[in-house]
């Protein structure tokens, strides 16, 4: 977080939920989720869902988190939504923050170095983190949410739920799942998700099949801790030694390495302590650090044939498993986590149909899919032992990173891919599934922010010039009301002034970065942030009478509605009708009277 820049943690005033239901028709407790498993992406799920005051039971088998880190990276996207959980509003303070990435030969000889670039999200472009800090971080701040009820030390064993379960209905409560738990009790809830791992027991209880490959090959990972940095071994770095593929890995207080073994190797002969010292010594003084993790694994590269099956989901490993070597596997669950949250809190808040939940899984899997082929084509690479393609492989690497002009573009992260959906299935219009920036902007009041700091985990709509909601029809401000969507305005520099009179946060975008989204989103529009000095005459008298300033109420010349994942629905070159905002025609409440539109302001 900038040091120079104010930070605001606005409180949603979220629409009220249907009546509190402390027992369903068979006596037993119900609540909203019922989430199996408080590994990371459970916790993430459940301070997710708890944030927007809904009720949460999680279930556990294990009494307390384990000691050990297994994952360890995650990068920009992921960063921006854990700092707003609950408990790791500090996070930035404890991980090792990575700006490129490093192919190696033999003898630690550079083949080729790759720069991460620059974020827009106001974050790292990736970062190293110490999982049992982050849970026991995490863990803490669910304890302060007041609707999630977390039972250690108790398993599911049973589910139960009435066939074809209320798609149509999203009101209907008989619609709840019984779980029963080991230990005899029994829990209702209106939506269960299975985040309880690669053996999901909730997954094997659906019948669900889970496709894909377990590879046989071993790999040995050793943590350690380092009284400094490792100043020789400042980046995530893969070596290509065709004698022993490796990986080294810069982690907050220590350092990781990974090992390939190789097939006449002992998994149990290769993790005493003379062999791991063996394998550090190339690197590092071994009498230097303490060995705190040795470990041998295998991966998969495994999807469920389904994630959905009536009113029980499935995320993170319960859904889907990928090789280590994209370092996405703990990112994509999360990015599970923030695709559920949002889609129930709208299906229980009565605000649209169970039928929103398909998007889910139509998004996640696509990009789980990406991400697999792509880790698995790296690992290809990585785990290259024969003498012959690894040469020919390192001379290649070698001769991109010294080519003129190619060098330079891999080094200032060309590479580096920006997030966002899929084009069929963001939707049609311009912008849609671009990830939302977090630029710094002005106030009117002269303070320096984040995008992030006067956004709450709701809709969001930005008006280009003017106020968003000047220009919505009943229908839409009824449909922003009811989801208390946050409303902003933006101008491009030196047009701040032009905004004084709105109702809502008005913001000058200091480097252009929202005008370029809101211009360059749309097919029809070439502008850029220093052709829109048409803007700088929005509100105000005719050019030369001397009048003062009219209330700045016309329509915002461009108006983007950003889902409360950070994903932009779209763009629109008008202000958007209530028809064209999801969820509108199949929503219980689109029925209803429009009502005088309550929208959140921040300032």
């Amino acid at each position: 977080m900038d040091d120079d820049v104010q930070v605001l943690m606005p409180v949603r005033s979220a629409p009220s939920l249907p009546p509190p239901r402390v027992a369903g028709a068979s006596g037993d407790p119900e609540v909203d989720v019922l989430i199996a498993g408080y590994g990371p992406v459970g916790a993430v799920l459940a301070a997710l869902l708890g944030g927007r005051g809904l009720s949460v039971a999680v279930v556990e088998p294990r009494h307390e988190p384990t000691p050990l880190p297994r994952a360890v990276g995650v990068d920009e996207e992921i960063l921006r939504l854990l700092v707003r959980l609950p408990g790791l509003a500090g996070l930035l303070d404890h991980v090792h923050a990575g700006g490129r990435q490093m192919i190696l030969g033999p003898g630690r000889r550079v083949l080729l170095e790759l720069g991460l670039g620059e974020s827009d999200l106001g974050m790292p472009v990736a970062a190293f983190f110490h999982q049992p800090t982050f849970e026991r971080d995490l863990r803490a701040g669910i304890a302060t949410l007041p609707t999630v009820q977390v039972h250690r030390g108790r398993a599911v064993t049973a589910l139960h739920q009435p066939p074809a379960a209320g798609r149509d209905n999203p009101a209907h409560h008989e619609d709840a799942v019984t779980v029963e738990l080991d230990d005899g009790a029994r829990l209702r809830a209106r939506w269960v998700v299975g985040c309880d791992g690669a053996s999901s027991p909730v997954r094997r209880m659906l019948g669900i099949g889970y496709g894909g490959t377990t590879f046989a090959q071993r790999w040995l990972v050793v943590d350690v801790a380092t009284p400094a940095p490792l100043a020789h071994l400042p980046y995530f770095a893969f070596s290509c030694d065709p004698q022993r593929p490796s990986v080294t890995i810069p982690t907050p207080g220590g350092h990781r390495w990974e090992w390939m073994l190789l097939p006449d190797e002992d998994p149990q002969q290769m993790t005493t302590p003379a062999s791991v010292r063996a394998l550090l010594r190339p690197w590092v003084d071994p009498d230097q650090v303490q060995i705190t993790r040795t470990a041998v694994f295998t991966f998969q590269a495994r999807t469920a044939d389904r994630w959905r099956q009536g009113h029980v989901l499935l995320a993170g490993d319960a859904a889907h498993s990928m090789p280590p070597f994209s370092g996405q596997g703990l990112g994509a669950g999360i990015r599970d986590a923030a695709a559920l949250a949002w889609r129930l809190e709208e299906i229980l808040r009565g605000l649209a149909g169970d039928d929103l939940l398909d998007g889910y899984e139509r998004e996640r899997r696509r990009h789980v899919e990406t991400v697999i082929a792509g880790a698995l084509r790296i690992g290809r690479l990585v785990q290259t032992t024969n003498p012959t393609l690894s040469r020919l492989t390192r001379t290649i690497l070698f001769t991109l990173d010294r080519t003129p002009g190619l060098r330079q573009a891999l080094r200032g992260g060309v590479t580096h891919q920006r997030p966002r959906l899929p084009g069929r299935i963001a939707g049609p219009l311009p912008g849609a599934g671009v990830v939302l920036p977090n630029p710094r902007l002005r106030t009117l009041d002269g303070h320096l922010r984040r995008l992030d700091d006067l956004l709450t985990d709701a809709w969001t709509l930005i008006g280009l010039g003017a106020d968003p909601v000047a220009g919505l029809d009943p229908m839409a401000r009824a449909w922003a009301d009811r989801r208390a969507a946050t409303t902003l305005a933006v101008v491009a520099p030196g047009d701040l002034h032009i905004l004084a009179g709105v109702t809502c946060p008005a913001l000058e975008d200091l480097d252009g970065t929202l005008i370029r989204l809101l211009t360059h989103s749309h097919p029809h529009h070439a502008g850029h942030a220093s052709g829109l000095g048409h803007l700088g005459h929005l509100g105000r008298g005719r050019p030369g009478t001397g009048s003062a300033p009219r209330p700045p109420r016309v329509s915002a010349t461009r108006v983007a509605v950003v889902r409360p994942d950070r994903f932009l629905l779209g763009v629109f070159s008008t202000p958007p009708r209530g028809i064209d905002l999801p969820g509108f025609a199949d929503s219980p409440a689109a029925q209803t009277s429009p009502v005088p539109i309550l929208l959140r302001s921040i300032r």
